[in-house]
């Protein structure tokens, strides 16, 4: 899709809905779904591999795990003004950062030396949420890719993040706006920037990046962004996509037009992005595409995150909503598999897609579209 679409779609009137589901505490909440039985597990299509024949992509990978910080600097889509990109890095680190001191935000070593015997490694870029705590939203999420394999890319949308949205105008309609049509540019200028390191030898990226091997993931306004990404022609540059949270449907294409595989998770206790929506999107997305939904019927918007800030209800962070560390498990494990599966290329991580083996816990319904 082209960039013009994204613009032609980022009316005031789409973004109050948008602005309802992410920032504004909703009304109402979600009933428990059924799981379907209509999907074929992926086991059964991509080949007879078992857990076993690879890694358990719930626990920690084989790397340790470094972070680094960059600046790209951009021209907005909207002001044609420069649009500074602050961009952490996560990576798999070098045998020397095994027990070497982590950040206590980042949860990782600073500029550790890369695991260069393990390149060029796939890519998996992250779009934060509208008044996102960057970059320190999903340091478990990021920190877990890292250990298996990926770089872990993830630029600051200039103007929506949590400090900006408690001192300036970025969460304000106009603001959300202006976000909702640099969003996209700003990930693709980031894919953009992060070759340009990979071809430089001054560069410690430099020739550590498989830039055929690149995934898109997000969280809230920044899953939103996942499955508009999603919408792109696949493998350019994106050939998979993983949203948490997206509230689907007020700001995105019709479902059919999602062109690359596509994880969903959602939490049937989330008031700001109800989980009813995501089905629905889900539903209608090509049967001739894979596509995958997982849903946390005792979850809700804050699941996703690093930590529950408040056990409020419309947070799902009380004492009988589903323990975020749980959560955090599962998260884990699926997008280790999915992106295992659908970016860096290994299929015997297909084994742990199989919607059976979610079966017996009643805090976890996934299910899997395979063609």
């Amino acid at each position: 899709m082209e960039l013009s679409n994204f613009i032609r779609r980022s009316g005031l009137a789409i973004m109050a809905l948008v602005l309802s589901a992410v920032l504004l505490p909703a009304c109402g909440g979600d009933s428990k779904k059924e799981a379907s039985s209509q999907s074929t597990p992926i086991s059964n299509v991509l080949g007879a591999s078992t857990q076993s024949d690879v890694a358990d992509p719930a626990e920690r990978g084989p790397y340790a795990v470094g972070v680094t910080e960059m600046t790209f600097e951009k021209t907005s889509v909207t002001t044609n003004q420069p649009r500074a990109l602050r961009t952490v890095i996560w990576y798999p680190a070098g045998e020397g950062a095994k027990g070497a001191t982590l950040d206590d935000t980042l949860a990782a070593v600073v500029d550790a030396e890369q695991a260069r015997d393990a390149g060029p490694l796939p890519i998996i870029v992250w779009s934060h949420g509208a008044s996102g705590d960057y970059p320190y939203a999903s340091p478990y999420y990021a920190t877990h890719l890292a250990s298996h394999g990926f770089i872990v890319v993830a630029p600051q949308h200039p103007g929506n993040n949590k400090a900006e949205c408690q001192t300036s105008t970025g969460c304000t309609p106009e603001g959300m706006v202006d976000s909702y049509v640099n969003r996209p540019a700003d990930l693709l200028f980031t894919v953009a920037e992060m070759s340009k390191l990979n071809d430089d030898p001054s560069s410690p990226f430099y020739q550590m990046l498989d830039m055929n091997r690149i995934g898109v993931s997000g969280h809230s306004f920044g899953g939103n962004t996942t499955v508009r990404m999603s919408e792109t022609p696949v493998g350019a540059p994106f050939s998979a996509a993983l949203a948490m949270a997206p509230c689907t449907g007020e700001a995105t294409a019709p479902a059919d037009t999602v062109t690359m595989p596509l994880l969903i998770m959602a939490g049937d206790r989330d008031t700001r992005c109800v989980s009813s929506k995501d089905q629905a999107f889900f539903d209608g997305i090509s049967n001739s595409l894979p596509h995958f939904l997982l849903d946390f019927p005792r979850a809700g918007h804050s699941t996703f995150g690093q930590k529950c800030p408040l056990p409020l209800p419309e947070l799902a962070c009380g004492p009988d909503d589903l323990a975020i560390e749980k959560a955090h498990h599962f998260i884990n494990l699926y997008a280790t598999a999915f992106f295992k599966t659908y970016v860096a290329g290994e299929t015997g991580y297909s084994a742990y897609l199989d919607q059976a083996a979610a079966a017996d816990d009643p805090d976890v319904v996934f299910t899997a579209h395979i063609p």
